[in-house]
């Protein structure tokens, strides 16, 4: 099975490619189950394809966990998050991003809430070698855009991972089954013990100086970006009232148009001051 395509901003040799993170390649369909319901598949801007280039996860009403990378290339939020399966489907509006102070971490804000019946609950405790599961959304991958992929796997601490974003430690992800990561899911969860305890980075080289052709297009292993030392920041940016943030996001239009308009009368009282300089 194949997890998602996404636009990862990493550059190390141990990388899968320094400009896509991962996608998995699984024989496992994920079903309808409540964990599996949370994993949503992201644009990040509304010109990419419609199929998605992140995976996410739902972990309250308008947020969405995903990797740092994901949106570190843009200027600004935008695109949308998919969520569910099948028929099920639906999509949300992105309107705002927010990136964790260390670590490839953040949060995806809807503007609609996107009514699920379960949101996933992120881990406070440190991801603790030994069995994870994963999942990823992928149009190249074995369940299509319509079924979500999911794969086991064994996570370890190792100097192997790169830590990015100045974060204290990452981790390895050993998948099994056969299944591997290939280009397209940066930001896919990692659940251990049915929480979400880490994020998919990059896919890894068995041997980084000398990468086999078909690590340049899958791997059984990834870094991945443990959550639980961002658990305080997390949980504060989604306790926030979406009424403040109206407010906030209200505020700074103001500003915006404030702005433009004394821009703009400098702009009038100039052409008037040469259009008399003129006469």
């Amino acid at each position: 099975m194949k997890l998602v395509r996404t636009a990862a901003l990493v550059a190390t040799v141990s990388l899968l490619n320094p400009t896509l993170a991962l996608a998995m390649e699984s024989k496992d369909m994920a079903g309808n189950t409540a964990e599996a319901n949370t994993v949503v598949s992201l644009r990040m801007q509304d010109d990419e394809p419609e199929d998605g280039t992140c995976t996410g996860t739902a972990i309250a009403p308008h947020w969405v966990l995903t990797a740092r990378h994901c949106m570190e290339m843009f200027e600004k939020p935008g695109g949308s998050v998919r969520t569910l399966q099948g028929e099920d489907q639906r999509v949300y509006e992105v309107d705002r991003w927010e990136k964790a102070p260390i670590g490839d971490i953040g949060l995806v804000h809807t503007v609609q809430d996107m009514q699920l019946d379960y949101y996933a609950e992120v881990s406070k405790e440190t991801l603790a070698d030994g069995d994870v599961t994963l999942y990823g959304w992928s149009s190249d991958g074995s369940g299509g855009s319509t079924q979500l992929p999911t794969a086991k796997g064994t996570s370890k601490t190792s100097d192997e991972a790169p830590a990015l974003f100045d974060a204290p430690s990452a981790a390895v992800v050993d998948l099994a089954g056969g299944a591997r990561i290939q280009p397209g899911d940066s930001g896919g969860p990692i659940f251990q013990d049915g929480r979400v305890s880490a994020v998919m980075s990059a896919g890894l080289f068995s041997d980084p100086d000398n990468p086999s052709e078909e690590e340049l297009l899958s791997n059984p292993k990834v870094a991945v970006a443990p959550v639980a030392a961002q658990y305080e920041w997390i949980d504060k940016i989604i306790q926030q009232p979406e009424t403040d943030m109206m407010e906030e996001n209200k505020g700074a239009d103001t500003k915006t148009w404030w702005i433009a308009g004394v821009l703009g009368l400098i702009a009038v009282i100039g052409a008037g001051a040469l259009l008399l300089k003129r006469r």
